[in-house]
């Protein structure tokens, strides 16, 4: 007999007992004591039949074998229920815990492979490619012993992750571009940046050919901008074809329309019967002659071209991390580059001391076989603060301090601190310095290493840069890792 045709038995022969009993012989029928003892009776034998449909379910998910005598007494069925659904609770936290672990061991090593690179091979860590202020494409690993190449990663915009102490923090991620085992790869890149919000100016006043991409004198209030086909995502008007292509012929060869929200006419010239054409994208490459003649006033959208960013990027496959990195960059910097670049031909022209203020943002691992149980690993997010004393020369130093941790997106501060210890700074970018780890205070021997640079925007002698952004790394033992990036700007 099956287990579910035994509890079936055993309801029915419970219900036909409690009626049989109640029934007393007599032939007025039971009275109300011998009525609830029925109906109490029903009661428990469902109870029973369900706590003991449950224990088998139960059972056979923990792949145990069925119990081939539950019983029926309703408090011993709930008694196994309790334990066995506290054994499927423990198996369930230590497969969580098994999870956390493989993760931590897999991101550390990923970690790991930046300071000490297997079979001496430099791992790329800096994103190769990038369009505007957005990163393209995720770092291509080189082959490394019996593991081959990996291929690009095309990443697309995601989500904003908010702002840390001013920088603004935005998401990218994309799939291995492969087939098979390979197709399930993904990469994600975080991006720091202080870029500023595009602010309004006149066409052509503020606005010179380096900011809008159109090829006239920068100054001129109005006049004629040539057009290239890269100009096309700035170019809307009502008169784009919807599909297709239109060609414009005899002296109708102009529409109105914008340009990055200026107003104003595009006109086109040429000989040739298909040398001016539009479509829904814009203008269609052609051999005629396309110029912009903004409206007298005409106002435009400028970018900020002058900024710098910082984050990390991570690459995973099917079993988790295989690869990260962290970076930082100056992008535009039109005016001046970086000044502290001319400091040994100007060594009078830096001196006294700056504090910078900011952001650092990166990845971690805590893997220890002896204790799994404190194993842990993701992405954190800290404040940083760094203090430069510029002496004029090449004696000039900075060092720092990253602290106020939070790990995975969470608000509990681990008590943890990494120290820059002072190094020397004597060009516009530096290695070498130091780094120590503290957790609650307790500082680990010295390890890992900061890098730096230091970007300003603005001309003259005697100008304190206005950021420094660098990466580091650090560790305690072979247990901790860590790996990140910052961006911090000149305190006034």
């Amino acid at each position: 007999m099956s287990r579910y045709r035994k509890i079936t038995a055993i309801c029915c022969a419970a219900v036909f007992a409690f009626s049989l009993a109640a029934c007393g012989g007599g032939s007025d029928g039971p009275n109300a004591d011998q009525q609830a003892a029925i109906e109490q009776g029903k009661k428990d034998a469902a109870t029973v039949a369900e706590l003991q449909m449950e224990i088998a379910a139960l059972r056979e998910t923990l792949g145990l074998d069925p119990d081939a005598d539950l019983g029926d007494s309703v408090e011993g069925l709930q008694a196994e229920l309790s334990t066995l659904k506290q054994q499927q609770a423990d198996e369930a936290a230590k497969e969580a815990q098994k999870t956390r672990s493989d993760t931590a061991k897999a991101l550390k090593a990923a970690i790991d492979r930046i300071t000490s690179p297997p079979d001496g091979v430099t791992l790329p860590t800096e994103i190769p490619t990038w369009t505007n202020a957005a990163p393209a494409t995720i770092p291509i690993i080189p082959e490394i012993g019996t593991t081959g190449a990996t291929v690009a990663i095309t990443l697309k915009k995601g989500d904003s992750v908010g702002s840390l102490a001013g920088w603004s923090g935005m998401d990218y991620a994309g799939t291995e571009a492969a087939t098979g085992a390979a197709a399930k790869n993904t990469g994600m890149v975080r991006v720091y940046s202080n870029q500023e919000a595009p602010k309004r100016v006149t066409f052509g006043g503020e606005a010179g050919n380096a900011i809008h991409g159109l090829s006239a004198a920068a100054g001129a209030p109005v006049g004629d901008y040539t057009v290239a086909l890269a100009n096309n995502a700035n170019i809307k008007s009502a008169a784009l074809p919807a599909s297709g292509v239109t060609t414009l012929t005899g002296a109708a060869r102009t529409f109105t329309g914008t340009f990055m929200d200026a107003t104003g006419t595009y006109s086109c010239t040429g000989s040739g019967a298909t040398d001016c054409q539009i479509s829904k994208d814009g203008i269609v490459g052609a051999t005629g002659t396309w110029t912009f003649n903004p409206a007298p006033g005409a106002m435009l959208l400028q970018q900020d071209a002058d900024y710098v960013q910082f984050g990390w990027w991570i690459r995973k496959d099917k079993d988790g991390p295989t690869h990260v990195g962290v970076f930082q960059r100056g992008s535009g910097l039109g005016e001046t580059g970086s000044e502290f670049a001319a400091l040994s031909a100007y060594p009078t022209d830096l001196s006294g001391k700056a504090t910078y203020t900011g952001a650092a943002a990166g990845k971690f691992a805590v893997s220890n076989p002896i204790q799994p149980a404190h194993d842990s690993a993701g992405h954190f997010t800290a404040d940083v603060e760094l203090n430069a004393n510029f002496t004029g020369d090449s004696t000039s130093t900075m060092s720092g301090m990253v602290d106020n941790f939070r790990l995975n997106d969470g608000n509990t501060d681990p008590g943890w601190g990494v120290e820059f210890k002072e190094t020397v700074i004597a060009t516009t970018t530096w290695n070498g310095g130091m780094t120590v780890w503290s957790i609650g205070g307790n500082k680990s021997a010295d390890s890992g290493s900061w890098t730096a640079s230091i970007y300003d925007d603005k001309a003259g002698p005697n100008n304190t840069p206005d950021s420094v952004a660098g990466t580091f790394n650090s560790s305690i033992g072979t247990t901790h890792s860590m790996v990140g990036a910052f961006g911090a700007s000149k305190q006034d």
